[in-house]
């Protein structure tokens, strides 16, 4: 059987760990706390006081350190730091107390370390026994100075004892965007000892670290091992996981293999930092067992996992041995009685411990099953220690126990994923595989959080243009399987920013599907444009296709390419109806950027010979407008018509179904740019009713926005922001119409937004500057408006559904300005 290729990849743990501190303490100050832990248990459960009653629970700060753990709470929080709520999430969470450590301060210190962490340290306790404590809190971290949190194990040692190095239990480096969290770590130690939570700030060199952050601890809780449902060291016993009766032989406990040509010699823990104590689980190959044997090991029954938030079990294995047979990791769905396997590895990986990991997520209640299955010999011990839960995400490792490869943290290779051929002509660009030490910045991956692991960065070259994008596809997933999540990590950072506004660029998210006919089809689910910040930040997207699809993550660059990066890390597929994340990267039927196609709208007539919209191209563009997405030259559609008779040529582009909403109003958002010199050119918005009322000759048609060329300088064509309000109480169509003489219309960045339009166009001295061409009338009418009311609006004089309307109050020129009148609402935010 093939060896497998593991890596030894760090974990979060390893990466954030830190030369041991020498602590400070007196002897006669080590002497008084042991006394007074002998006496003293801490409480079960440290909330850490109210607004006015602060308290930490006889948790104290590490003496010797510079950065500080302080008592606080929400009502405090914009005042000295901190979140704005405790963990409660009650309706008077701003005056609940927590402890928090602000990490822009800046203290004087000959050594990085004492500058750069805080340490607050529990109540001494005495030795965990065999079944372990569960250590229980909520966090919370945000700010660009914030760094890290980690939960440590201090050995106390007696006066002239050897002093030993602190054992990091868990950590995290990703920030919670202000939110809370929950975690739970379950450890064991045979002697005198102390729990400690060290916030970590930037270094003191990097430019972040004066920017506002914390880190913040609630709700800290010492409970007994079994408390920490689903976690087990297996030093105590198996914590309530249990052999299963219909299979072949049970699961047993081990100290150390009595064969050294299969099996550990020690348990996880000792094997890492020595000692005597520890324990683990493993299967026993020798006789009388026979090839194809197996043993399930079942977990107690677990709760459902969030859609959006699924549990990342950590697990250490040890598979050495000539005859190592199978590992796999299953879920027992309880309530629908079906099993899905989510891991499973065969073969031989070296005398070692490895870390593994593997997302979790299920609907209904379930349980986790550890089955270990006999290979060829009797030299197939398999062995596993530290089983853990987490919240959130993780690619699970190593990547071929995947049961469909596209879990990827690039450490070792691409995983399967590749770049699309240049024979394809999909891009122009290819997606690199590179680690921290060859770029500015960002410095580190998220994986590893250093400078040494692996991402994926977006290419750059000398002949590249704003518009140029790569891609890189997955391989094939089966489909209809249900909804499917995809989560990642990416970054967007455009660190300068010239005065005409972010430029950076896009990343987004499409599926790949084609039919039985051989059309290829491509669905955008999520996009995310220009810079976001400095730091790696999550993302996620629900997948639901009943045909086989691939991903594809496209890079776009922006007209910023010079300083900007573009990457992402940690790619995770796991099953369940995610919400998209962030929310801004929500792709809503109908947006459309025209970045390379018409995204599902169509025109009305497909014949070449026929007046219709168009695609800009490098050689086909009016009046060399670049797109308003970035500035390149292609990017954007217009139509650009040649007639003395300007009714006899009309266009017409429609939109994709679009599907009613709870919310009875759309804003529909556009970009517009009049060009050539014809009169007559008009561009109109129509609304077709799509709904079963509508009546029985046709679809209901509605005009609900008209612009018109005339008096407008079309020179200089220039991009005009527009909006208008659409009803989505039933379903429609919109319908984009232009007519011309000689001349025509661009459109670019068309956009739904859930709920009704602002009543005041936020842009209206862009417009007036737009339509009126004196300097000193401009004026006269911003003065007007700034004089009565944000909720007039600006209408041209050849717009008929204004001039329709009773017109009061400011009348300069040909522009009219109309108060927001109850007969006129409809078109309040539709005309100019």
């Amino acid at each position: 059987m093939e060896k497998v290729r593991w890596t030894q990849r760090k974990t979060k743990d390893e990466v954030l760990a830190a030369p041991n501190v020498i602590q400070e303490k007196t002897p006669d100050l080590l002497e008084s706390s042991l006394v007074r832990a002998r006496r003293q248990e801490p409480a079960e459960i440290c909330d850490f006081g109210t607004e006015n009653d602060l308290s930490t629970c006889d948790w104290a700060n590490r003496n010797g350190t510079l950065l500080r753990w302080e008592a606080g709470a929400g009502a405090l929080s914009n005042w000295l730091g901190g979140p704005s709520t405790d963990a409660s999430g009650s309706d008077d969470a701003d005056k609940g107390g927590y402890i928090y450590c602000e990490m822009s301060q800046i203290v004087p210190s000959p050594e990085g370390r004492a500058a750069q962490s805080a340490f607050i340290e529990s109540p001494m306790q005495e030795t965990t026994g065999p079944e372990g404590k569960c250590v229980s809190f909520s966090y919370s971290m945000d700010g660009l100075s914030a760094a890290g949190l980690r939960v440590l194990l201090h050995p106390v040692v007696e006066e002239g004892g050897v002093e030993m190095y602190d054992r990091v239990l868990w950590g995290t480096k990703d920030s919670t965007q202000g939110k809370w969290m929950e975690a739970e770590v379950l450890y064991t130690y045979n002697q005198a000892h102390q729990v400690v939570f060290e916030s970590i700030a930037k270094e003191q060199t990097e430019s972040f670290r004066k920017y506002r952050g914390f880190v913040a601890v609630d709700n800290v809780a010492l409970k007994p091992g079994l408390d920490c449902r689903g976690h087990c060291t297996f030093e105590g016993g198996f914590c309530g996981w249990t052999n299963d009766e219909d299979d072949d032989f049970n699961w047993a406990l081990g100290r150390g293999s009595r064969n050294p040509s299969t099996g550990p010699a020690t348990d996880r823990s000792s094997f890492m930092h020595g000692g005597m104590e520890g324990g683990y689980a493993y299967i026993d190959s020798s006789f009388p067992r026979k090839p194809g044997d197996r043993a399930r090991l079942s977990s107690t029954e677990l709760e459902p996992t969030d859609p959006d938030s699924p549990l990342c079990l950590r697990f250490w294995t040890h598979l050495y041995g000539n005859g190592i047979g199978t590992l796999s990791i299953i879920i027992g769905d309880e309530r629908e009685e079906k099993e899905r396997e989510i891991w499973s590895l065969s073969g031989e990986a070296g005398n070692a411990w490895y870390q593994a990991e593997v997302p979790v997520s299920s609907l209904n209640p379930f349980k986790i099953i550890l089955s270990g299955e006999v290979g060829k010999n009797n030299l197939g011990n398999i062995a596993v220690d530290d089983l853990s839960f987490t919240h959130g995400s993780c690619p699970t490792t190593p990547q071929v126990a995947a049961p469909i490869l596209g879990d990827c943290s690039f450490e070792v290779d691409e995983c399967g994923w590749s770049n699309v051929g240049s024979r394809e002509r999909y891009d122009d660009l290819d997606w690199e595989r590179i680690s921290g030490q060859g770029v500015r910045a960002p410095s580190q991956d998220h994986t590893q959080g250093n400078e040494k692991g692996f991402f994926m960065a977006l290419a750059k070259n000398n002949v590249q243009r704003p518009g140029s994008r790569a891609w890189i596809m997955s391989r094939e997933f089966k489909g209809g399987l249900g909804p499917q999540c995809i989560s990642f990590w990416y970054i967007l950072n455009e660190p300068f920013i010239d005065n005409t506004g972010p430029s950076l660029g896009v990343l987004g998210i499409h599926v790949k599907t084609q039919d039985k006919m051989g059309n290829v089809n491509v669905t955008s689910i999520w996009k995310l444009y220009n810079h976001q910040g400095p730091e790696w930040r999550s993302g996620q997207a629900m997948i639901q296709e009943t045909m086989d699809y691939s991903i594809i993550i496209e890079g776009t660059w922006g007209s910023s390419r010079a300083n900007g990066f573009i990457g992402f890390d940690d790619i995770t597929f796991y099953g369940g109806a995610c919400s998209t994340k962030p929310a801004a990267a929500t792709v809503r039927t109908g947006d459309c950027r025209f970045e390379r196609d018409i995204c599902a709208w169509q025109n009305e007539t497909l014949e070449k010979s026929s007046p219709s919209w168009r695609l800009a191209t490098v050689s086909r563009r009016p009046a060399n407008l670049p797109d308003k997405t970035f500035g390149a030259p292609e990017g954007y559609i217009y139509f650009d018509l040649f007639n003395q008779n300007a009714g006899s040529n009309m266009v017409r582009l429609i939109s994709p179904q679009i599907v009613a909403t709870e919310d009875p109003h759309l804003c529909f958002s556009f970009w517009f740019a009049a060009f050539g010199i014809g009169e007559a050119a008009e561009l109109r918005i129509v609304r077709q009713d799509n709904s079963t009322n509508s009546n029985s000759e046709g679809e209901e048609s509605e005009k609900i926005w008209l612009l018109m060329a005339k008096d407008m300088d079309t020179s200089r064509p220039m991009w005009t922001p527009a909006q208008v309000e659409v009803d989505s109480s039933t379903d429609f169509h919109l319908m984009l119409e232009g007519q011309a003489t000689n001349g025509g219309f661009a459109i670019d960045d068309v956009a739904f937004t859930p709920g009704s339009c602002s009543k005041f166009f936020t842009r209206t001295d862009m417009i007036i500057k737009f339509l009126v061409k004196a300097p000193e009338m401009q004026e006269k009418i911003l003065q007007c408006i700034r004089e009565t009311s944000a909720s007039w609006i600006l209408c041209h004089e050849n717009a008929p559904f204004c001039t329709s309307f009773f017109m009061t109050e400011c009348l300069v020129g040909k522009v009219v300005m109309l108060p927001c009148h109850p007969h006129m609402a409809k078109w309040t935010s539709s005309c100019y």
